[in-house]
């Protein structure tokens, strides 16, 4: 994958996001997981955050997934918007990552983000809508 993904959560859930993964997608390659402690210092959040940045990006930018808008893992993630070549995209889900985890198709930063946050969407079901009705 050209664009390198950051996963950036509250506690450990980026980590287990990331082991469901491997037990669909066993050698996935690419994406990498930060877990955000409340008890650090936000210079703290940032360098770890900004190492992985780094480490991640192959020179196309780096793609950060966050479980949600307005916690601060995605508070600290948009920070780096405007100073790297970041996309952030929050509300994660399994069926994103292992998207990511398998997708081919090289598309570019801005055409990801927006690509894995309509199949994240996609992915969200009401168990009503889409089984059949009893007796029907």
């Amino acid at each position: 994958m050209a664009v390198g993904v950051v996963i950036v959560t509250h506690c450990d859930l980026g980590k287990e996001f990331l082991r469901a993964l491997k037990l669909i997608v066993p050698d996935v390659e690419g994406i990498r997981s930060i877990s955000l402690d409340p008890s650090e210092k936000l210079e703290e959040m940032r360098g770890r955050i900004l190492a992985e940045i780094r480490s991640a990006d192959e020179s196309d930018g780096v793609l950060i997934l966050t479980d949600m808008f307005g916690g601060t893992p995605s508070n600290v993630a948009l920070s780096f918007h405007d100073e790297h070549h970041v996309e952030i995209v929050t509300g994660m889900n399994l069926p994103m990552l292992v998207k990511l985890a398998t997708l081919k198709d090289n598309k570019s930063l801005e055409e990801l983000a927006i690509f894995i946050k309509d199949y994240g969407q996609r992915n969200i079901s009401v168990a009503s809508q889409i089984l059949p009705e009893e007796g029907a």
